[in-house]
């Protein structure tokens, strides 16, 4: 049995618990039994909107793009002690190294950190080939995959990495996992790259 999504529709009435009068917009006269299992809310999606700003260039503008983009990030987050126990820094460097590599970063810490974080400085604009949304369902994981995936995302949501909001576009998240290294997140955005205008 293959079932599809019809729809908006308006519920006229309740014959039960579990059943509905169920009509189509669009359709006079056209009312169906549904139970309550095959109905969904219906969420209207945000429009899209272009906008162009034509108007005369900053010379201040210029000059703050010039400057070095530091990602948004607190400098005390930064631990030397902590990105020498990750990346087992005590097996391929000697020790003078080590102290010159701690120095090198302890002057530029504004700019490292062990949490990831954002700029507010630019953004990346991309042009689409086609307006058509490209949604695609998600993988399958398991019970354990899951679990990881909902640590990260609950974490990058705590960093203001990532914010909740609504699209016509879904492209599917996986947990690419290699031995030796702690598996991370990572989304799967094939048929929106085939779509992006190069």
């Amino acid at each position: 049995m293959a079932l599809q999504w019809t729809g908006p529709g308006v519920i006229e009435s309740k014959l039960s618990e579990t059943n509905y009068i169920f009509r189509m917009e669009g359709k006079k006269d056209k009312t169906q039994i549904y139970h309550i299992n095959l109905l969904k809310p219906y969420h209207q999606r945000l429009e899209r909107v272009n906008l162009l700003v034509n108007g005369e260039e900053n010379q201040e503008r210029e000059a703050e793009e010039l400057t070095i983009l530091y990602p948004v990030s607190d400098p005390n987050i930064y631990d030397f002690e902590r990105i020498k126990a990750d990346s087992a820094l005590e097996g391929r460097l000697s020790p003078t190294e080590i102290e010159s590599l701690k120095q090198l970063l302890g002057r530029h810490k504004k700019i490292f950190s062990n949490d990831p974080g954002k700029t507010h400085l630019v953004e990346h604009d991309f042009e689409l080939i086609s307006d058509k949304p490209i949604r695609s369902k998600p993988y399958r994981t398991s019970q354990r995959q899951n679990e990881i995936l909902k640590g990260d995302i609950k974490r990058m949501f705590d960093l203001n990495i990532i914010e909740i909001g609504q699209s016509d576009y879904a492209s599917p998240m996986i947990l690419v996992e290699s031995t030796g290294r702690d598996p991370r997140p990572c989304i799967d955005y094939r048929l929106l790259n085939a779509n992006v205008r190069t």
